[in-house]
């Protein structure tokens, strides 16, 4: 039995691992757009199926003759009328939209939303969604009659990021630039790279951390994890009362222990950092006060302290009931297939990684069991699916023109994205934003208070018009 689940946060790809995000179940608000009818496979010309995909259009500052900005949909919020006014997915495009007097549009990706075929989960993969790209591109060709004067730019962040970049890889004659922020091109299994970036956010001094900081997480969750492994069921009684656990007894269970530990027993938001975060601990500088105010010399008693100002006085509940099993025609679990399928992505807590929480509580194995259960898909199958991806799109070294790399040096996924520029190649543009999680940038400009964050945003817009500019 598992739990119905969307994986989804306000910045994209889910962190904490899929074993983690399983057990949190986010709720998703589906709006109206517009449809078109879609193939249901680009690849097996006698399958005639089809399905409603929609998608958004913006046309206010469009001139007729101007480019067109599409933001790539993918795993993140359920796409509304808002991606084309203010959100968090494309804001970078749509703040540009009026210089540039461009037609913007917005695809949902399958499988995701209410775009969601009635048929096997086969029928998703990136490559299809490329297929989706193109065949929009003449959708949208004929409905508004462009002409090769309006040259299409895509715009993604996180895994539509990837889309947005691979679909400017693979259909160079449809997609003039692409823009493609915190995009983990490299598929890989065992992602040890995000908990170590978690790590090192901890020290950034541009986020408020230290050095000082991440020896406390360490050194609590060392010792947190010698109490759970002794088994002395006093002392971890004793663990579950200074955490605030809502059932003691639950960290009894050794499934829980893992869990709680090996993912932090405090949340270390590297991923979604928000400088501007109201909450006692709700960023990495409050949480890093937090630990140097503590009078207390022991760092388990100063994590239990950031815990208790995280969950704002609530316990800490591990306690739930299994659900029926999940829908096959909902998104629940489609990012957790497309981890099995292609991409990889699992955030472990290994022995020899730089994980800052209890280590070897989060292993790969713990990750790859629900690949078997629900997809029938062996470890062999997942190694040999990611090495497909690389194969197919280049990994972090892909060969592609007018692509705009941005990454923020703060954010876990950055480990997988591509940080040198593939064979010197100038038409590459690779960016590290200082103190930036996972593609702040594309939020509105009016939330952002980091000069780094707005200066990449000027940057990327700047870029865009020098590629519109060129044949």
């Amino acid at each position: 039995m598992f739990l119905l689940v969307v994986l989804q946060s306000a910045w994209g790809l889910p962190r904490g691992g899929i074993r983690k995000a399983l057990r949190e179940h986010q709720a998703v608000t589906v709006t109206d757009g517009l449809y078109f009818s879609q193939r249901l496979s680009h690849f097996d010309r006698t399958n005639d199926e089809r399905f409603e995909q929609r998608y958004f259009a913006n046309s206010t500052f469009f001139n007729g003759s101007g480019p067109v900005f599409l933001c790539v949909g993918g795993e993140g919020p359920a796409l509304d009328a808002t991606v084309l006014t203010s959100s968090v997915h494309c804001n970078d495009m749509v703040e540009l939209a009026p210089r540039a007097g461009a037609l913007m549009l917005a695809l949902e990706h399958r499988f995701y939303g209410s775009s969601i075929p009635r048929a096997s989960f086969k029928y998703l993969s990136t490559e299809e969604a490329i297929g989706d790209i193109a065949t929009f591109h003449a959708m949208i060709t004929s409905a508004y009659g462009l002409t090769a004067a309006s040259k299409w730019v895509s715009w993604g962040g996180s895994y539509p990021g990837m889309v947005a970049g691979f679909a400017r890889l693979k259909l160079p004659h449809l997609i003039h630039a692409a823009v493609s922020s915190s995009a983990p091109w490299r598929a890989k299994v065992d992602m040890v790279e995000y908990n170590d970036l978690v790590g090192r956010a901890l020290t950034l001094k541009s986020v408020g951390g230290s050095d000082e900081c991440l020896e406390t997480v360490v050194a609590g969750h060392a010792a947190i994890k010698s109490v759970l492994d002794a088994g002395n069921a006093t002392a971890i009684a004793a663990l579950a009362d200074l955490f605030n656990f809502c059932d003691p007894t639950a960290l009894e269970l050794r499934s829980v222990q893992k869990e709680w530990a090996g993912y932090g027993v405090i949340d270390v938001p590297a991923q979604d950092n928000d400088p501007a975060a109201a909450g006692p601990a709700g960023n990495i500088q409050q949480i890093c006060g937090v630990l140097a105010g503590n009078s207390v010399a022991d760092p388990v008693t100063a994590l239990a302290n950031v815990s208790r100002l995280q969950n704002q006085g609530a316990c800490v509940d591990y306690s739930y009931d299994a659900l029926k099993g999940p829908d096959a025609f909902t998104d629940a679990l489609s990012w957790p297939y497309q981890t099995c399928s292609e991409y990889g992505f699992y955030q472990t807590c290994e022995l020899d990684s730089n994980c800052p929480f209890a280590k070897g509580y989060v292993t790969l194995e713990d990750e790859l069991g629900f690949c078997e259960t629900l997809f029938n898909m062996s470890a062999a199958n997942i190694a040999g699916n990611v090495n497909f991806t690389n194969q197919l799109f280049g990994g972090d070294t892909p060969a592609t023109l007018r692509t705009y790399f941005a990454n923020g040096n703060c954010d876990p996924w950055s480990g997988l994205g591509v940080l040198k520029s593939p064979d010197g190649n100038v038409s590459e543009i690779v960016l590290s934003v200082e103190g930036a999680s996972h593609h702040a940038w594309t939020h509105p400009a009016d939330t952002i208070v980091q000069a780094s964050v707005a200066a990449a945003k000027a940057y990327i817009q700047d870029q865009v018009l020098r590629w519109l500019a060129e044949d």
